[in-house]
């Protein structure tokens, strides 16, 4: 009679005694093969099954995912920076003395303007007042026809302002967008084209 495995394996194992037989089957029956009496597997070849045999294909490793993208960490603001932008902080406490959206529009965009050479204490005024929820309504006004508290360099500031803030991402193009369908559209419509001929 052929064997299947070639003929590898001795032709009969050893014979056991009665006693081992029976030690053996015991083991088996309490689920402990040959573990409480600390004995190892006669063949060290002989591995515990994995999952999967040898002759099935390879599965596939499950697809893991992506972590979440992290922000750039931003460097700290230089002390001069700092400086200016502590600056800013004090001069926005003013806007809360003027009750008027006239007289803080104008406020705000001056403000703007006298930081008009240090973005990062602009990015802290347009942050700040975005946080606030004024954004919108004082820019507008800035921009709103006959504001007696609003020259030209007032606009230009506001324009600059949001530029930045637009490259540092404090704004995003959907604000605008929004702003520009809100109470004061036609004067945000007015803001975004300014913006577009400075971007040229």
């Amino acid at each position: 009679m052929s064997r299947v495995d070639g003929g590898n394996r001795p032709s009969l194992p050893p014979k056991r005694s009665e006693f081992e037989r029976s030690e053996r089957s015991d083991a088996t029956r309490d689920g402990k093969p040959g573990a409480a009496q600390g004995r190892t597997p006669a063949n060290a070849n002989v591995r515990s099954f994995q999952g999967r045999s040898d002759f099935e294909p390879s599965r596939p490793a499950p697809a893991r995912p992506t972590p979440p993208q992290t922000p750039a960490v931003k460097a700290p603001p230089s002390p001069a920076e700092a400086e200016s932008i502590a600056q800013a902080d004090m001069e926005l406490g003013l806007l809360a003395e003027f009750p008027d959206a006239d007289a803080q529009s104008g406020i705000a965009s001056a403000m703007l303007h006298a930081h008009s050479d240090a973005p990062a204490s602009q990015n802290r005024i347009v942050e700040r007042l975005k946080q606030d929820g004024r954004l919108e309504t004082l820019f507008g006004e800035v921009f709103r026809e006959d504001n007696p508290y609003v020259e030209q360099p007032h606009k230009n500031a506001i324009v600059r302002a949001l530029d930045t803030a637009l490259s540092r991402g404090t704004v995003t193009g959907d604000d605008l967008r929004a702003f520009s369908r809100g109470t004061y559209a036609q004067e945000w419509q007015q803001i975004g084209a300014a913006l577009g001929d400075a971007r040229k």
